[in-house]
């Protein structure tokens, strides 16, 4: 295709397509039409602008959409004040399992990192990858999902009841120097939102809700997450140990910084399958760290979460609730205990509550304890409990103690 005219106007198969520059064209998509055959029939640097309707890729395998090219935009025009007649959806068709998924040719969501084929994908990595104004409906692995991509945004999509066969709503994995901003999530029987095995990510204005995790942070380094509003999940946050996660620890895996959220009314019951991390987790907690270090909490607003507000906890501690022998089956891939964390200008509010009926460790608005990882000889110092409020009406117990004194030697 000769793209180096302006203003042109072609049909190709099923696309129309505006060509802008010798660099990039513009490929419209109408109803009717295939998003997928734009995609295959774009260069590198191209956009795709869809216009409002329903759209199933029924041809199109194991993906709603794949994009294996460099810095192809997809972007859906969404036409307010027209309800869903007025927005982009994509929705599963026949037996399709992640709906928007962007990576290297022939590297699949379900090949293993650490693989031949693994390396090879991170090797050859998909340069840049953006997406707005897309509903993406029902798929039951991921939503949208990237990997090894870097450079990549996610901005004002829908997530809506994807992940629904023990998968994620919208899924950064693999990936690199992302924004991921004012999108919403909800419906999955994993995570609404999770970042995975990423670098360099921005979180930002975000609504997630009705899932099992309403966010999630694993082997990662340096993400950002602001201004998000998180409620009605089983747990509204969740920073966890490699060993919660599919991916192999990074060689660095700090500074997730947990700034100016909301995070509120987590006590949804969890339906996630049994046997799995998040189908043990208990309902009614706001921020759980677990296994995790180097991190902040910080000047989040948590309220009404029916069991722990923050709880901070070693990952031995945490997910086998004082059963030593959870240390040594699976291998640890990394320390299980959580050091160097900042836990700060917190505001608590009404949490802990409303127990479950089974719970092993004690309500509070704050919980602090690792004494499995002690037992092990772990350090466990260095975390940073202060300015927490109000004041003097929360509730903070620390389980390796019995009283409510929380460490400060790391402030």
């Amino acid at each position: 295709m000769n793209k180096g005219y302006v203003g042109a106007l072609l049909l190709a198969g099923a696309v129309f397509i505006t060509a802008t520059s010798a660099q990039a064209a513009v490929h419209r998509v109408y109803p009717g039409m295939s998003i997928q055959e734009a995609i295959d029939d774009a260069y590198a640097g191209d956009t795709i602008l869809v216009e409002p309707g329903l759209y199933e890729e029924a041809d199109n395998g194991r993906y709603g959409l794949r994009i294996d090219k460099d810095n192809i935009r997809l972007i859906g025009k969404v036409k307010k004040g027209r309800g869903e007649d007025g927005l982009v959806r994509l929705r599963v068709a026949e037996d399709q399992e992640t709906g928007v998924y962007a990576a290297p040719p022939g590297c699949d969501y379900d090949v293993s990192d650490d693989s031949a084929l693994g390396i090879e994908c991170r090797a050859k990595e998909l340069k840049g990858f953006y997406i707005r104004g897309f509903k993406v409906e029902k798929f039951p692995k991921n939503g949208i999902q990237t990997r090894w991509v870097d450079g990549f945004q996610i901005v004002r999509n829908e997530s809506a009841g994807n992940g629904h066969g023990n998968g994620n709503g919208i899924y950064p994995t693999l990936s690199a120097n992302g924004l991921v901003r004012n999108n919403v999530s909800y419906g999955s029987t994993d995570t609404a939102m999770w970042i995975a095995g990423s670098e360099n990510v921005r979180v930002i204005g975000n609504e997630l809700y009705d899932s099992v995790i309403g966010f999630e942070i694993t082997v990662s380094n340096n993400v950002t997450v602001i201004q998000n509003e998180i409620y009605d999940n089983t747990v509204g946050v969740g920073l966890f140990h490699p060993n919660g996660a599919g991916n192999p620890p990074l060689p660095v895996m700090a500074d997730w910084v947990v700034k100016h959220n909301d995070i509120y009314d987590n006590n949804r019951d969890n339906d996630a399958p049994g046997g799995s991390l998040q189908g043990n987790l208990p309902s009614g907690i706001g921020v759980l760290l677990s296994g995790v270090s180097d991190h902040v909490v910080a000047n989040n607003n948590v309220e009404g979460n029916g069991y722990v507000g923050i709880a901070v906890l070693g990952w031995c501690t945490g997910l086998g609730i004082l059963d030593p022998n959870v240390c040594d089956v699976p291998p640890l891939k990394a320390t299980p205990a959580s050091t160097n964390n900042v836990i700060a200008r917190n505001h608590l509010l009404d949490n802990g509550k409303e127990p479950p009926a089974d719970a092993q460790l004690p309500p509070a608005d704050i919980l602090y304890g690792q004494p499995v990882e002690q037992f092990f000889e772990f350090e466990t110092s260095g975390n940073c409990f202060k300015q927490n409020k109000p004041k003097n009406d929360f509730v903070s117990v620390n389980i390796e103690t019995g009283d409510s004194d929380l460490p400060t030697e790391g402030c």
